[in-house]
């Protein structure tokens, strides 16, 4: 049940709350934005020549927008699903929460491995490093975007329908 391509319930079972779609709608939209800007952030890192200022910049809108999300996620997502009462949306949630920790880690070391002045002088291994979080970051979301939000619908379906 793909839920960022808009989920529907055509199961017979309980229907998902509108304003359960519309967050799960807005976090896929965020998500769709955390993409655009690691993608920009690969074709920066990809290029034939070292531009520190781009990365410098790109970089840092993609961490905020990555803080941002996951502040918003943290409160709108983990904090419904480990109150839920269903064992398997809260072992999903403490699970991605946990790893969600490690994510944030991630992110913050490869830009702390990666000071400004660093990236021009090994530009071929910054693209590496930068391919590899970013293909971290990305995974990230399809695994929240397939299970989590799913749990999402889910336990919000049952709650309305209580």
């Amino acid at each position: 049940m793909p839920l960022c391509g808009l989920y529907v319930n055509d199961s017979g079972g309980p229907r998902v709350h509108l304003g359960t779609m519309t967050l799960i709608a807005e976090l896929c939209a965020e998500h769709r934005q955390v993409e655009e800007q690691a993608r920009l952030l690969l074709r920066i890192a990809d290029a034939e020549c070292p531009d520190s200022a781009m990365v410098a910049g790109t970089r840092w809108r993609l961490a905020q927008m990555l803080h941002d999300h996951c502040i918003r996620e943290d409160h709108a997502v983990y904090d419904r699903l480990l109150d839920s009462g269903d064992p398997a949306a809260i072992a999903h949630a403490e699970h991605y929460r946990e790893d969600h920790g490690g994510i944030a880690r991630s992110v913050a070391g490869y830009i702390a491995a990666w000071p400004v002045t660093r990236i021009g002088q090994e530009w071929q291994a910054f693209g590496a490093a930068t391919r590899a979080t970013v293909a971290a970051i990305l995974e990230r979301i399809r695994l929240e975007e397939r299970h989590l939000y799913g749990h999402l619908a889910r336990v919000e379906a049952r709650r309305a329908a209580a």
